[in-house]
């Protein structure tokens, strides 16, 4: 149903301080868990050059490298990877790491920090710095955090701290660790609680993606809330294909709380998954190795707006209003406010009455 008259509705969500078209559509690059077999080995560098090569073909604006680069962290090692990697680097596409597992070795934080943080954002909390930290490109704002400074959880003072000021209308969040455990049990959630806060400040931050690494394979799942509207969910992606061991698929069989883990796509490959942003939209696209230098399409590809459409139907003098996505449904006398939220309005809700000519409604997701 079109509204004309009197009763007008914005059908766009309105994103905290974000101008989404004068924003140009761009991409950035996942991929972790590039090391080696062995201390004397500590990356594959076969795989890793040709990972960088098919970043300089699409030249991303930046590559994000969810942990366990190396073998074994040492400063030798992160040069031999940050060798492998030189095309990327050289082309001036900026690398954002995180610390893995197989980095949080004696000496290991202290080669990260030395070897990645003269590039990283200082914007980390106290004892954290160049591991923790947020990245802002265009219209997405990047959370990457450490999971041992405090082991298998992720800073979520900083995190609150960062999302108040936050104006930026996409947000991805980065680990090494899953936050919902398959293969590995070692995650995110040997502290469930802390988990389950964490993923509750992300959903609420209206985040729909969360990288880690890891498990040795592609998993894209889908962790349900329960709430029936399966377009407000965070999507998990375990983007550990960057050429360490690849691993068999395993069950999501941790500690998940209140959310169902639904598996949308496992492949035993390697790869890197591809995001494009085009204003309120974002498209991830898994692409999986299908020979020497070759990377094609692998058959995944999720895509999520953060314009949320409401939908209307009027029936016996009642307004119904509908939209998936959650947030907040607010109104207002014009379309240039002031805007007021509508008291425990969810999609679905019904409106009764009319009291102004020319009431606006639009939905907003923080």
């Amino acid at each position: 149903m079109k509204l004309t008259g009197k009763h007008i509705l914005i059908l766009l969500l309105l994103g905290s301080g974000s101008v989404w078209g004068q924003t140009r559509k761009w991409e950035f690059m996942v991929v972790g868990d590039t090391r080696g077999t062995a201390s004397n080995s500590p990356v594959n560098t076969e795989i890793v050059a040709e990972l960088a090569q098919a970043a300089t073909n699409i030249r991303p604006a930046f590559l994000l490298v969810p942990g366990d680069m190396v073998n074994t962290g040492s400063q030798w090692a992160l040069e031999q990877w940050t060798n492998a990697m030189a095309p990327v680097f050289e082309a001036g596409i900026p690398v954002f790491p995180v610390l893995g597992n197989h980095e949080n070795f004696v000496g290991g934080v202290a080669a990260f920090t030395n070897v990645f943080g003269p590039s990283l954002p200082d914007n980390g909390p106290v004892g954290e710095v160049d591991r923790t930290y947020a990245v802002t490109y265009a219209n997405a704002l990047v959370l990457a955090f450490d999971n041992y400074v405090n082991i298998h959880r992720a800073n979520t003072n900083w995190l609150k701290t960062v999302l108040a000021t936050n104006t930026s209308l996409h947000v991805f969040a980065m680990g090494h660790e899953p936050a919902f455990a398959v293969l590995h049990k070692d995650t995110l959630d040997d502290d469930p609680v802390a988990r389950d806060a964490f993923w509750n400040i992300l959903s609420t931050a209206a985040a729909r993606v969360y990288f880690c690494g890891h498990d040795h394979f592609y998993d894209h799942a889908r962790l349900d809330d329960r709430d029936g509207d399966p377009t407000n969910d965070i999507h998990q992606y375990i983007v550990g294909t960057g050429g360490a061991p690849l691993y068999p698929e395993a069950p999501y069989d941790g500690l998940n709380g209140a959310w169902l883990p639904t598996r949308v796509k496992f492949e035993a490959q390697y790869g890197y998954v591809l995001v494009e942003i085009d204003g309120p939209v974002a498209t991830l696209s898994w692409f999986h190795r299908t020979g020497p230098n070759t990377y094609a399409p692998g058959g995944d590809v999720f895509s999520y707006s953060l314009a949320p459409v409401i939908e209307v139907a009027k029936q016996n003098g009642v307004l119904r209003m509908s939209w998936g996505g959650g947030g907040r449904l607010q109104s207002a006398p014009s379309a240039e406010g002031p805007w007021a939220e509508i008291t425990n309005a969810v999609s679905g809700y019904s409106l009764t009455n009319f009291p102004r000519a020319g009431e606006f409604y639009r939905v907003k997701l923080r």
